[in-house]
């Protein structure tokens, strides 16, 4: 039920409808515990979506957990997080290729402009630290150095 009610947050502020009602029940969440259940689907899934993906799931998820977020914004971060990182969505990837990742990047772009600026250095190295340790360190090439 929490999923729906997050999800159609998300829906309807994309859409610019009004959301307030739905606020309204959300207002005792256990923000802790939906927190938890990102970072499951974040650990679950982070492979299969690869590092720049997981890198943007994690800092909302930092945010989320650790950032000082209105209901609201806690909402749409629990909501894009579940958007995107659980493979069944409005546009499936399988199905549609890669109109069904732009739909999960055009979710994270959003999503990023609504909470991006509680987005600090402190909360960008977590995620790079978690991604080495995931991922191993990550290897720039192509790079020219002066």
């Amino acid at each position: 039920m929490i999923i729906t009610i997050c999800l159609l947050i998300l829906i309807y502020s994309i859409l610019k409808r009004p959301v307030g009602g739905l606020i309204e029940k959300l207002e005792d969440v256990d923000w802790k515990t939906l927190a938890q259940d990102a970072w499951d689907k974040i650990v679950t899934y982070s492979k299969k979506l690869g590092r720049a993906t997981t890198r943007e799931l994690l800092k909302f998820y930092y945010v989320m957990s650790e950032g000082n977020l209105s209901t609201f914004e806690k909402a749409l971060v629990y909501a894009g997080i579940i958007y995107i990182a659980v493979p069944g969505d409005l546009l499936p990837r399988k199905v549609l290729g890669l109109l069904g990742i732009l739909d999960d990047a055009g979710v994270a772009a959003w999503l990023y402009n609504k909470v991006g600026s509680k987005i600090t250095p402190a909360i960008e190295l977590k995620a790079d630290m978690k991604l080495d340790e995931w991922f191993g360190p990550e290897i720039v090439t192509g790079v020219i150095f002066d």
